[in-house]
């Protein structure tokens, strides 16, 4: 296929005109290892109180964690024997993440580590174990916490850390949108949903026809997926601007869509669903708490959602016209009128040398990241 026969066969984005400079940002934005940077501040604090040690600077950390041996028994007690391997690799690993990242994950792991301490002088602390894959005794593996905190008087807790600035607002579900269509048992939804991504976005790259259809781009053949993505990729390094339009309707379709399907559900599957995967504060047999770290204080944060759902009366879903990634879900109460703020988008980028498995955008198909970052008012 010609260029300029592509060209003319690409449709204009059908929504209210956005914020451009929002979308170049989200678009060409480079990501970093995103596990690795939120590794730091997992682990580290865990090895610090574990340790004794109270970080004062994130020189002072780093000399402590690389004189640090994982092998010791305090250390050993930070993990789960099954993640050895995987700690040492943050230690290992952290270098090769960009100097200003590695300052402002390091000094959250500060801030986590001195709430720690303050938790500790609240009711003592046996130990604290990271959990990354494998969870202690007595956890579910779908627990989301990110560190559990062992009580010596036999309690424990998870702890959902989240890091930012002052006024951001991190992802507290953090999931894909296929996932999701899944979980909520709308595969026909989800087929609706990839045959319209095929016919606005996949079937425009050039020669796609030679390696897939609309029957079974997206059925995850090892093969088939490869051969698309490297499309995809030379597509994309030689008309990065028409790749990255195509991108845009991709999240659109599936903002869209999810927001349609969202919407056919009775209120009481969707409050279940917002149940079970929202990583409410809810009683559990291992309770979880929320902890914000900003620079190098961290403190507990509310979670308004897991008390107002079940007041919760209806619910409708519809897309943020002003973004290209956000969208809300009203929820209605007696007393309150809230909104959840979602978004859908990829987690990564695209870049010629990258292994086509970890490309982003259009080399996700239909597991682009769904995320929930917090209550609004409306």
């Amino acid at each position: 296929m010609s260029l300029n026969r592509f060209v003319r066969q690409l449709k204009p984005i059908k929504e209210n005109k956005v914020n451009y400079v929002e979308e170049v940002q989200f678009l060409l934005e480079k990501r970093v290892d995103t596990t690795l940077s939120a590794s730091i501040t997992e682990l580290f604090p865990a090895l610090a109180f574990n340790n004794n040690y109270k970080p004062i600077s994130v020189e002072d950390f780093k000399k402590f964690l690389y004189k640090l041996s994982l092998k010791s028994a305090k250390a050993k007690a930070s993990f789960n024997a099954k993640d050895a391997v995987a700690a040492q690799g943050v230690l290992d690993k952290m270098t090769t993440l960009p100097e200003k990242i590695v300052k402002t994950k390091m000094e959250n792991a500060i801030g986590i580590t001195n709430y720690l301490y303050s938790l500790h002088a609240t009711k003592p602390i046996k130990n604290v174990v990271w959990g990354y894959r494998a969870k202690p005794r007595g956890v579910p593996n779908n627990h989301a916490g990110d560190i559990f905190v062992e009580f010596k008087n036999k309690e424990m807790i998870g702890i959902s850390l989240k890091a930012g600035t002052a006024k951001s607002t991190e992802p507290l579900l953090n999931s894909y949108v296929k996932t999701q269509f899944i979980k909520l048992g709308q595969e026909g939804a989800l087929k609706k949903m990839e045959d319209e991504l095929w016919d606005s976005v996949y079937s425009k790259l050039p020669n796609i026809d030679a390696v897939a259809s609309k029957i079974n781009y997206a059925d995850g053949d090892r093969t088939r997926t490869n051969d698309i993505r490297q499309i995809y990729l030379d597509f994309h390094l030689e008309n990065e601007i028409l790749s990255n339009e195509l991108y845009a309707t991709m999240v659109l379709i599936q903002r869209q869509h999810f927001c349609n399907m969202l919407n056919t559900l009775k209120l009481e599957e969707f409050k279940d669903w917002v149940s079970a995967n929202f990583n409410l504060q809810t009683p559990q047999k291992v309770p979880l708490i929320l902890v914000k770290a900003v620079g190098k204080t961290a403190e507990p944060k509310g979670d308004d959602l897991a008390s107002l759902l079940p007041l919760v009366s209806s619910f409708k879903a519809y897309l943020n016209p002003k973004s290209v990634q956000e969208w809300f879900i009203d929820i209605d109460t007696p007393d309150e009128l809230k909104k959840l703020k979602m978004t859908i988008r990829s987690d990564a980028g695209v870049r010629e040398g990258k292994k086509l498995s970890k490309l982003g955008r259009l080399a996700k198909f239909s597991m682009l990241k769904l995320q929930y970052s917090g209550l609004l008012d409306r």
